[in-house]
């Protein structure tokens, strides 16, 4: 999506993802991309599946990053929460934001840039908004992605309520199952796998289990195995792992 005066980036579907991934295409460009979880437990990425095999660009995971696991921002926009921020633009000003819409009722943040967001950022540091805050209503319009994003673009004042995510810790064994019990989805440019479904798996047995760190539906992966990045890095982190470790991040 873009328009000369308010630009912003929004995931979209890629054509097919090669053979590296069980996968199909939606039909919707904003819908992303389906994902066979096999490919989390089977050991499907070979270095002439993909060349993006060990990226260097793959990220480690940091002090900084075991910091925001455990939620340790503090502040009025602390993690689990929802929270309304009103935010204005001029006329020229662009949005500055690039989004991700594959659950097709929300937007969440995958980048902030130059523009509107970033200003605000800056002048209220303490009400800033966050990668992979969850916006779910803006100017009175929610549970329609597209629509939320038309109110963005053609308004220069928005009412918007945004979602501020906990994160936590799951750690699954391989074991002999052909599959996690999950249905995941992605959007190529963004930087999570976003969880559609959990079924029969090791996945239910950990929700089970660990009921105050259940995984839900539209739930995201954000780090597998100690790497952060694009979906694929996230995906060639699983190979050759006995244990999977997912940070999740959960929606109030």
């Amino acid at each position: 999506l873009s328009e000369t005066r308010a630009p912003l980036t929004v995931a979209a579907a890629p054509a097919r993802a090669g053979r590296m991934l069980s996968a199909c295409c939606c039909a919707k460009d904003d819908e992303g991309q389906f994902i066979d979880d096999g490919n989390l437990v089977q050991d499907a990425f070979s270095k002439e599946s993909s060349p993006m095999m060990n990226p260097p660009a793959a990220t480690r995971q940091t002090a900084e990053a075991k910091k925001r696991e455990t939620g340790a921002a503090a502040g009025p926009y602390s993690p689990g929460t929802t929270f309304t921020l009103s935010i204005s633009r001029s006329e020229e000003e662009p949005i500055g934001l690039d989004i991700d819409l594959i659950d097709s009722v929300s937007a969440v943040l995958v980048d902030i840039k130059e523009g509107a967001v970033r200003a605000w950022n800056e002048r209220y540091p303490e009400r800033a908004l966050k990668l992979n805050d969850r916006v779910i209503e803006i100017n009175g319009v929610r549970d329609d992605a597209n629509s939320m994003v038309a109110k963005l673009k053609a308004d220069s004042t928005w009412t918007l309520t945004v979602q501020r995510p906990s994160e936590f810790t799951v750690s699954l064994s391989r074991a002999d199952a052909p599959s996690l019990g999950m249905d995941l989805r992605y959007a190529p440019n963004g930087n999570t796998l976003m969880i559609t479904q959990v079924g029969a798996g090791p996945m239910q047995d950990w929700n089970m289990l660990h009921p105050d760190k259940a995984v839900r539906r539209h739930d995201r992966i954000i780090q597998l195995n100690g790497v952060r990045g694009t979906p694929l890095q996230l995906l060639n982190a699983s190979e050759d792992s006995e244990m999977l470790n997912m940070v999740i991040v959960h929606y109030p």
